[in-house]
């Protein structure tokens, strides 16, 4: 990877951000098992495509804030599965969020067909909460089975802590290296975080540098 052309392009996008990329980062595998996966790629089609248990599912008060499902972006043998705690109204992203997600990606060298984008809770929520991750695990588990990603990007705190089980400050989760069925997992902030506070900027580039050089991007 071009580190000084990938910058460019990133500080064009973003604005602004140091050219100067960490070179200590810490490696760590934990490995979880909640999400068994079994299924065979032969079903990405049937799984993907099969959206009527979620968009009919009234399991929990969740289903009120649903007035139509939120899209997830899906690809059959995507690079990376980005997942964030829930959707943002109508839509995964919001429309700020979503320009910044599709910058970050680009930042280093992957295309839409690339990637898939979902959700622990598949309905619009007021704030992330595990009972209501826990009702939908069974959606991600058919994601992650169908899909079976080459990594796993979790967007902000609640979708790393809820996924690795972990309780510790995000900054001693991020730039590590995790195993969820085998699957590497990586964390970085959710794109909603950077609307709110633009001084993360560079904390995320180092996120996305660090992703690249695990994944040979």
């Amino acid at each position: 990877m071009e580190n000084n052309e990938t910058l460019e392009y990133f500080l064009t996008l973003l604005d602004e951000a140091e050219s100067l990329i960490k070179s200590d980062y810490l490696r760590e595998e934990s490995e979880i098992n909640d999400y068994s996966l079994t299924a065979k790629q032969s079903e990405v089609l049937a799984v993907l495509t099969d959206k009527e248990d979620v968009s009919s599912c009234h399991i929990c008060p969740l289903y009120k804030n649903r007035r139509i499902y939120a899209e997830p972006i899906y690809s059959q043998m995507p690079k990376i599965l980005f997942i964030a705690p829930f959707p943002e109204g109508d839509a995964i992203l919001t429309p700020a969020a979503h320009d910044y997600f599709s910058k970050w990606y680009k930042a280093i060298h992957l295309e839409r067909k690339d990637i898939a984008l979902t959700t622990l809770i598949k309905c619009p929520s007021p704030l992330f909460t595990p009972d209501y991750a826990n009702m939908c695990k069974k959606h991600v588990k058919e994601e992650m089975t169908a899909m079976r990603p080459k990594a796993m990007v979790l967007l902000g705190e609640d979708a790393a802590r809820y996924m690795l089980r972990r309780q510790e400050d995000f900054d001693q989760i991020r730039q590590r290296r995790w195993i969820v069925n085998g699957i590497p997992v990586y964390c970085t902030y959710h794109p909603e975080d950077l609307v709110r506070n633009n001084s993360i900027k560079r904390a995320i580039w180092d996120d996305l540098q660090y992703i690249a050089r695990e994944l040979a991007l």
